[in-house]
């Protein structure tokens, strides 16, 4: 049972539609702030953030809104975020590189691992949406990441890419993330699937692999 003036998620997730839909950035910038406050980054972004931003793609599918308005409320929380990216202290842990298959544009989930990764003292390296694979090997070889964190809406984005995916393979743990990443392609990748939600993602991603940054067991994967 909620506590008697406890606002709930759905009540938060009420007070930014209010604000962002009705183009009010200043608004949106305190409510957001006020949410991280009251829950914590983790259970914000969980609990409140994501889902809306969920709602308001379904919303603006049906054309309950406009492009205007979810541009606008999509833009005000990835500033939000790109700050809470870079809000705390350079870690010293093992790195992730996480980026989005190309084409892929849907990368607030990916943000949320990295910014959850983070505050667990790994490293992160965020390119992104929509990264070439040249790039992803490029950064790779230059970094010798621990892990890369692939994600995508669509399955055929991480199959298209399989033959990169399986020689990024020999040398990191690759893991697959968002709607695309089912067994089958996972299998095809020579890769691991995220089933979890993305803040949760990063946190069996730190309990699996934060110590070794050896091969993953599939059999052991949420």
């Amino acid at each position: 049972m909620t506590s008697p003036g406890r606002t709930t998620p759905r009540q938060w997730r009420a007070r930014l539609q209010g604000t962002l839909e009705a183009f009010d950035e200043t608004g949106g910038h305190r409510v957001l702030g006020e949410v991280f406050d009251r829950l914590g980054i983790e259970d914000a972004l969980s609990l409140v953030v994501l889902p809306y931003l969920h709602d308001v793609g379904e919303r603006w599918s049906t054309g309950s809104i406009g492009v205007g308005q979810e541009h606008f409320a999509s833009n005000v929380i990835r500033l939000r975020l790109s700050v809470l990216m870079g809000a705390d202290e350079p870690a010293d842990g093992p790195l992730a590189v996480l980026a989005c298959m190309p084409g892929e544009r849907h990368e607030f989930g990916l943000m949320a691992t990295a910014i959850a990764l983070s505050r667990l003292g790994w490293r992160t390296c965020y390119l992104g949406a929509s990264t070439p694979t040249s790039e992803l090997a490029h950064t790779c070889r230059t970094l010798a990441p621990d892990v890369v964190v692939l994600a995508a809406h669509r399955t055929t984005a991480f199959a298209a890419q399989a033959p990169a995916l399986r020689r990024l393979a020999e040398t990191t743990t690759v893991l697959l993330a968002a709607l695309g990443a089912t067994e089958e392609v996972a299998d095809l990748c020579h890769a691991t699937v995220l089933h979890c939600d993305p803040v949760d993602a990063a946190r069996w991603v730190d309990a699996e692999l934060g110590g070794s940054g050896g091969p993953v067991d599939e059999s052991t994967a949420v």
